[in-house]
């Protein structure tokens, strides 16, 4: 099929833009009409007319964009040098008797390109200041001062804390002078205090065997003290001790006077450490009877629990026989009552009569 392009009284001005692409023209300014017909060959009608619509909106949003791309490319030309090119192209493109027509159309270009410009411009933030209303421009003298003040105080803050690391970097490096009272002792170092730090150590857990040796290294004279509560095992090695020392004074009573007093001596250091030595044989006695005396009512009550719990349960079998029994006996006299009803005669009846 064929198509002519009538562009209001130039046809061929329209048909050479159509074919050599876009131009620096408005579209508006013009009017498209695509006429569909046959040709001699052709036996097919033309495109409908919503095909025809759906081209022509295509072709125009083409021009705008391309009107638009240009507008961006040269937008910072003036207008009245982008009226002139496009007044030379488009007189080199256009024959002679159309020179009358064409300068209309271009002024509606330039009209529209420096609007796009303005509008460019104006969404850049980019406008002219004399355009500002007054309450605009104070507003941006506003941030201005803003802006200023908030730099200045960054530059003091930075000066602040760069004099501050100098004078600690000077404290730390000036000689302590020791005064005339203690020149001849060391100079005390003074305490660094750490916060929000808690030190691991990577060491391997102790074994069993290096745990023995520290705790033998804790021994104070070769003399295990008399701690915990264990009382009888703490009775028999205060009565141990005591038999040692028996036989020894025996033998020197300056060697048994001499292993008394390291014996005491050595409970005082453990004292003097914290810790409770349990070395009196009476308090021990007393001690053990009353742990004695506990276990023996635990045990008792425990006993007591044990009893009251099996005749809990006796008393539950006991209880759920009897049901079990009295149920049976009732399911038997449903049934010899639905005997009865039914008419038999039943031997209990006939002992009840005397007659059995």
């Amino acid at each position: 099929s064929s198509f002519c392009l009538l562009l209001g009284s130039k046809p061929l001005l329209g048909l050479s833009r159509l074919l050599n692409g876009p131009r620096d023209w408005d579209g508006d300014s013009f009017s498209f009409y695509f006429l569909a017909g046959k040709t001699q060959g052709s036996k097919t009608a033309g495109p409908s007319k919503k095909k025809r619509n759906t081209s022509q909106k295509k072709f125009r949003e083409r021009e705008e964009k391309a009107a638009e791309h240009k507008a961006k490319s040269f937008g910072e030309k003036s207008p009245a040098a982008s009226g002139a090119a496009i007044s030379a192209s488009s007189s080199a493109e256009t024959p002679a008797g159309d020179l009358a027509t064409e300068p209309e159309s271009l002024f509606a270009l330039d009209v529209l390109r420096q609007r796009l410009h303005e509008k460019i411009q104006e969404a850049r933030g980019q406008g002219s200041a004399k355009e500002l209303s007054p309450a605009a421009l104070q507003k941006r003298q506003r941030r201005k001062q803003e802006r200023d003040r908030k730099k200045r105080k960054r530059k003091e803050l930075r000066a602040k804390e760069k004099a501050r690391k100098a004078e600690e970097a000077a404290e730390a490096q000036e000689p302590v002078e020791p005064s005339p009272e203690g020149a001849g002792r060391e100079p005390r170092e003074m305490p660094r205090l750490i916060f929000n730090k808690v030190e691991v150590s990577e060491d391997q857990p102790a074994s069993k065997a290096q745990r023995r040796k520290e705790k033998r290294q804790r021994v104070k004279g070769n003399l295990t003290p008399l701690t915990g509560r264990n009382y009888r095992q703490l009775l028999e090695r205060l009565q141990t001790r005591q038999s040692q020392l028996d036989e020894l004074r025996g033998q020197s009573e300056e060697k048994a006077q001499e292993l008394e007093a390291k014996m005491k001596w050595t409970n005082l250091l453990y004292k003097a450490e914290g810790v409770k030595i349990r070395d009196d044989e009476r308090l021990l006695q007393e001690a053990l009877k009353r742990k004695e005396k506990r276990r023996a009512q635990r045990q008792r009550r425990w006993e007591k629990r044990t009893a009251s719990v099996v005749e809990k349960m006796q008393q539950r079998q006991d209880r759920r026989r009897q049901n079990l029994r009295r149920k049976k006996a009732a399911r038997a006299e449903r049934r010899l009552l639905k005997a009865r009803k039914k008419g038999r005669i039943l031997p209990q009846d006939l002992e009840r009569a005397g007659l059995a």
